[in-house]
């Protein structure tokens, strides 16, 4: 039986709450609702060697597009919010099969999210669902999940309670990061621990990554991962890649 079964309707309440806030027509009397501001675009495009999720290597020549929107606003006596939506697609091959072949597998995912400042803490409730199109057997599935974030010693620190639909408990991760200065330039490096079915399987990762701003609103990211611990194929995983990022 999936444990933290409270988890789902209460994540997804809330994500409908703020999805409805975002595209609220006439509010209700004596609702207060100011509408989302300062709205920004985004659209990327990217390639990677390999497709590592969450420890799972899935295929070979990742290519990805994503476009995401994001604001700020208020709800009843809720404070400000910050909102945010995406859309991500990715193209892969099977692991071993050349780009050439048949074996072209696809993925979407859709994203909504609100967040707002806590104090010291920043708190995230959003949803996700995932889905798989071409010679796959893999079935769609929604996540729901909470996320806390800070900033504890000049790193960035977050944990995250993810509820996927596809496994039988919840997706834990633990996520530490830092810029470091290069002078005109910040290099991002990132870990991450990973866990799922109650702490019996367990990945490690780091990542590491230099955004060069090749305009106001262009920014080119060369990338770099390694992933180590209980991985789907039972060997540490080395990633390689970019990705260009247009803002607007």
């Amino acid at each position: 039986m999936k444990r933290y079964a409270l988890i789902k309707p209460a994540v997804l309440a809330g994500s409908a709450l703020f999805a409805g806030f975002a595209f609220a027509g006439d509010p209700a009397p004596k609702a207060t609702i100011a509408p989302p501001s300062d709205i920004e675009a985004s659209f990327g495009v990217g390639y990677t060697n390999e497709y590592v999720f969450r420890g799972d290597n899935r295929g070979d020549d990742l290519f990805e597009a994503s476009i995401g929107v994001s604001g700020s606003g208020s709800l009843l006596g809720l404070g400000d919010l910050d909102l945010s939506a995406g859309l991500w697609l990715g193209t892969y091959t099977a692991p071993g099969q050349s780009r050439t072949s048949s074996l072209n597998l696809n993925e979407m995912r859709i994203n909504m999210e609100a967040s707002r400042s806590l104090g010291c803490f920043d708190l995230a409730v959003g949803v996700t669902n995932y889905s798989y199109y071409g010679q796959t057997s893999r079935a769609d599935n929604l996540e729901p999940y909470v996320a806390l974030s800070t900033d504890l010693a000049g790193l960035a620190v977050g944990i995250g309670l993810y509820d996927t639909e596809d496994a039988d408990d919840p997706y834990w991760e633990i996520t530490v990061g830092r810029s470091v200065d290069l002078g005109g330039l910040a290099l991002s490096v990132d870990g991450v621990v990973g866990t799922l079915n109650e702490f019996d399987d367990t990945f490690y990762g780091v990542s590491v990554s230099l955004p060069i701003s090749a305009s106001d609103r262009i920014t080119v990211t060369p990338h770099v991962s390694a992933i180590f611990g209980d991985t789907t194929s039972d060997d540490d995983e080395f990633t390689a890649g970019v990705k260009l990022d247009f803002g607007f």
